[in-house]
């Protein structure tokens, strides 16, 4: 913290006062953490809405209309919790401390467990949980690199080799199966009878999540000083201040297109004199084949391109991260098949797989975030691997493996937080290329183009209805500009962001 220092001719003494923040650190600070609050509910509000339907349709088989019930009753029940915790966690009340705070953790990962067997089968739920919790048990830890190897081995083996077993005997062209399929099936065909409410257990990871939702918003408090600093350096690369402002003006026309746009997106009359008008008063970008106005389905379209853009990098991120993570830091066998996945991913052709993803699964917007998503965490799990490499040699992490510490315990909160820099840098550059991808494919007509528009499918219907030929710039100018824009105030705030957390990029300043 800076202090000045005033020297008393009279009195030999030191008088120490504290350097004021000037206000706009104060106003970004306060504004991050409110942002990242709201960003951190909002997500779990999400979770709600897309985890109940999703188990209480596909597992336990309700109705639509007990589904809403049901998803209405944990969302209220779930923000009275948060709540209640709330002021709790403000009055000082220790409820993470010692065995409430490990009880909650374990209920959150036993759900998890469950929703993985729900998912993936039996057969591939076990394999994915021996490698998150018994990869290398507290059992293991004086045993020789051999006999471990054994025993990874041994019952990855043993567990591979009963799917492979069973998959070929159920689908070889034989009257019976020699084996019962015990492995390959999900856990919901077991539920039978009053063992059917096990499917809904999942369901209540919502309440564990939304009680430590407030430890979640105290950590993004403390973030504050960090916060600080890095808003202090951001402040001196022109290039990334221009770029801050164009996202800013971006956002801003996304959040108010109902106000600014003088009509809805999909108000337009098919009367003759009202059809392919050019910019005047009343249409300040003209009307489209359908009558309705340009400028409006332009402004409405910054909704569809940012949400697309910022969840589809975030999800890609957080897979990448993951998959960094656990391969960077157990190394072996693991780090071994997770980076030939890795492989494989960067060898795919990506947009053919995306428009094959959309024609099989359907256009949807949720379909076009998750193809995104999918095939683009791989550049993120390369940069995070690389750095859990080099952090988990360090001698903190030693230092944390001598006193004790869980490799889930050294990941968290060790090596997660010395990548976070990197990775905040990646997921704003992320963000640029899912709205190429976005407008690319919307471009080409794989989405839903009679639904809310985004800018590729303006720029879609501007070639549908041959707007270059005709010279009507007004159609595919303004969307063209507008993802460049956006793309450039990413990349110049990415590249800056870069600098900022790199000290051996961020060079030498007066």
């Amino acid at each position: 913290m800076a202090t000045n220092y005033e020297h008393s001719e009279s009195k030999d003494t030191v008088v120490m006062e504290k350097t004021k923040k000037p206000i706009h650190v104060k106003i970004v600070s306060i504004g991050a953490f409110f942002l990242l609050s709201i960003s951190a509910l909002f997500v779990f509000d999400s979770l709600v809405i897309l985890l109940t339907p999703y188990i209480a349709l596909d597992f336990v088989g309700m109705t639509t209309q007990w589904t809403l019930v049901l998803t209405s009753t944990l969302r209220i029940e779930a923000w009275v919790i948060f709540c209640l915790t709330f002021i709790l966690a403000i009055r000082g009340r220790k409820l993470y401390a010692h065995r409430e705070g490990r009880f909650v953790q374990k209920f959150i990962l036993f759900n998890i467990c469950l929703l993985v067997f729900f998912a993936m089968g039996v057969g591939w739920g076990l394999i994915v949980t021996f490698g998150l919790f018994f990869w290398s048990p507290k059992l293991t830890v004086n045993w020789k690199p051999l006999y471990l190897k054994l025993y990874r081995g041994l019952f990855l083996g043993i567990v591979l080799g009963v799917i492979v077993i069973e998959s070929t005997l159920t689908t070889a062209n034989i009257g019976f199966t020699l084996l019962p399929t015990l492995l390959t099936r999900t856990l919901t065909s077991y539920l039978q009878g009053g063992l059917i409410f096990l499917a809904i257990l999942p369901l209540m990871i919502i309440f564990p999540v939304f009680i430590m939702a407030p430890r979640i918003i105290e950590f993004l408090w403390n973030l504050r000083p960090k916060i600080e600093t890095f808003w202090k350096e951001f402040l001196y690369h022109p290039m990334g201040m221009i770029g801050l402002v164009i996202i800013a003006v971006i956002v801003s026309i996304a959040l108010l297109a109902p106000i600014l746009a003088p009509y809805h997106w999909g108000q337009g009359s098919l009367q003759l004199e009202d059809l392919l008008q050019p910019p005047s008063p009343e249409h300040i970008l003209g009307t489209n084949h359908r009558g309705e106005d340009i400028y409006s389905r332009l402004l409405y379209g910054s909704q569809i391109s940012l949400l697309v853009g910022f969840v589809a990098s975030v999800v890609s991120v957080v897979i990448g991260t993951t998959v960094g993570l656990i391969s960077g830091y157990f190394g072996g066998f693991i780090d071994t098949i997770l980076m030939r996945i890795v492989d494989i991913f960067l060898c795919l052709p990506t947009l053919p797989l995306m428009l094959i993803f959309l024609v099989i699964f359907g256009q949807g917007l949720q379909n076009v975030i998750i193809v995104i998503a999918i095939l683009g965490w791989t550049g993120t799990a390369r940069m995070v691997r690389a750095e859990a490499l080099s952090l988990r040699e360090r001698p903190l992490t030693e230092a944390a493996h001598a006193l004790g510490g869980s490799d889930s315990y050294i990941l968290i909160r060790h090596i997660l937080p010395n990548t976070l820099p990197l990775i905040l840098a990646n997921m704003i550059l992320g963000v640029v290329n899912a709205i190429l991808s976005e407008a690319g494919i919307a471009f080409l007509g794989f989405v839903d183009i009679h639904g809310q528009p985004s800018w590729g499918i303006l720029l879609h219907w501007a070639w549908k209805n041959a707007a270059l030929l005709a010279n009507r710039w007004w159609w595919f100018i303004p969307p063209g500009l507008l993802i460049l824009l956006t793309t450039l105030g990413f990349v110049f705030v990415s590249h800056t962001a870069d600098k900022v957390v790199n000290p051996r990029l961020r060079g030498r300043r007066e």
